[in-house]
């Protein structure tokens, strides 16, 4: 991590490590890489005892171009202890993005992924690599894309590895599963929140929100939960990432959300974390 030019991209913002993780053989673990427009995070977690033994995050600290992202991508994951192990047990790409959306099973083809994406959010350019996770649960499918430069890149630099190539709601979406049959889900980020509500075990609402305050955000989300008729005092929810009981949107959120708790019902088993921040926010 001494190269000068990959210190002008990317700057770590947290580091947490299990004392004594091995760095000799990562074939019992799983490696996730999550990219942002304006981060990268990695962690490393063994799926048998869902043990995360390495949660760290990287801002990317210049906005730029689709090339220059994946030039600073490529320095990290060239350079940091961890990106270049090979051999892992599965490697997950996972990206942040608006360009996403939900079809139902039953109408799905894959041979149309690109022209339903394309009626969410306008022309597919030729640059962006479209691709699908199917939620058998949920009977739904979510199609999303990425840049095709960045995605091919991946696959060359984990050769050995089966690599999986996911969205951000797929992850939430995963999450879920777990949940009781009614619940709000909300997954916060610096500039992007995403709101799940499970009724009677099945999905009816799942969708990402970009602002810029936390007013903002709290009128979209308060405007969602109306439309979508909820009873709100009564409805088990959740609200993680970067968010605590301190935060003003939490407050005003747990104004009308009677049973909002922090975290997540079912998480990972992380590290001990020393200072105030509370796990959930990773």
């Amino acid at each position: 991590m001494e190269d000068t030019e990959l210190k002008d991209t990317m700057n770590r913002t947290f580091l947490i490590r299990e004392e004594g993780f091995p760095l000799t053989s990562v074939a019992d673990y799983v490696l996730t890489i999550s990219l942002g427009p304006e981060y990268l995070r990695l962690s490393v977690v063994n799926p048998i005892t869902n043990r995360c033994g390495w949660l760290e995050e990287f801002a990317l600290t210049t906005a730029g171009s689709e090339e220059e992202y994946l030039s600073a991508v490529q320095q990290l994951v060239g350079t940091h202890e961890i990106l270049t192990k090979n051999f892992w047990k599965l490697v997950r790409v996972v990206v942040s993005n608006q360009s996403f959306t939900l079809v139902p099973a039953s109408l799905f083809r894959k041979e149309y992924a690109a022209r339903c994406l394309s009626l969410a959010k306008g022309a597919i350019a030729d640059h962006e690599f479209v691709h699908h996770t199917v939620h058998a649960q949920w009977e739904a499918v979510n199609v999303f894309s990425l840049g095709t430069q960045l995605a091919e890149w991946f696959f060359e630099n984990y050769p050995f590895e089966t690599i999986h190539v996911h969205h951000q709601v797929d992850l939430l979406l995963e999450m879920a599963t777990r949940f009781p049959e009614d619940g709000l889900l909300l997954y916060l980020e610096k500039h992007a929140a995403t709101l799940l509500f499970i009724r009677g075990g099945k999905l009816h609402y799942c969708n990402r929100f970009l602002f810029r305050t936390g007013a903002d955000l709290l009128y979209y989300l308060l405007f969602a939960i109306s439309e979508l008729k909820i009873d709100a005092e009564h409805i088990p929810a959740w609200a993680f990432g970067e968010i605590t009981e301190d935060d003003e949107l939490y407050k005003g959120l747990y104004k009308y959300l009677g049973e909002l708790k922090p975290g997540l019902p079912d998480s990972l088993n992380l590290p001990a974390v020393s200072g105030d921040v509370p796990l959930y926010v990773y």
